[in-house]
């Protein structure tokens, strides 16, 4: 199974994490389990979404080590589940209003799934009702 390190960072109220191989791969987490979990998600969307000549071959721990002395270097395997899904997909900006944001992510985490899944499946149900194709 191929994997990529990343370096999580303790901060006062998240945890970040970032994939020094891979440039602007970068997400965090509330705590420790949903920082992985992010990690683990924003791996393969990162890959899925770069161009090829972006993609660099993993460095080694020791690597790694020498330049994070101090940071927590963890192992995230390449999902091939996760992959597969966003294989086909397009990323795209979006801006929404703070308001509108924390209440997608509430509604997100209720429903236990990723913020990009729940717009998604939003914008599925709206184009449905409205007769989009």
């Amino acid at each position: 199974m191929k994997y990529y390190y990343a370096i999580f960072r303790k901060t006062y109220n998240s945890v970040e994490v970032e994939f020094p191989d891979l440039k602007g791969c970068v997400t965090f987490g509330d705590d420790w389990d949903e920082a992985v979990e992010n990690a683990t998600d924003v791996l393969v969307g990162w890959l899925a979404n770069a161009e090829s000549n972006d993609i660099k071959e993993p460095s080694s721990f020791e690597e790694l080590q020498k330049e994070f002395t101090k940071e927590n270097i963890i192992p995230i395997p390449i999902d091939e589940n996760i992959l597969d899904s966003y294989r086909g997909l397009k990323k795209v900006d979006v801006t929404l209003s703070n308001d509108m944001l924390t209440k997608i992510d509430k509604l997100s985490n209720k429903k236990g799934i990723k913020r990009s899944l729940l717009l998604k499946e939003a914008t599925e149900e709206y184009l449905k009702k409205y007769g989009a194709n």
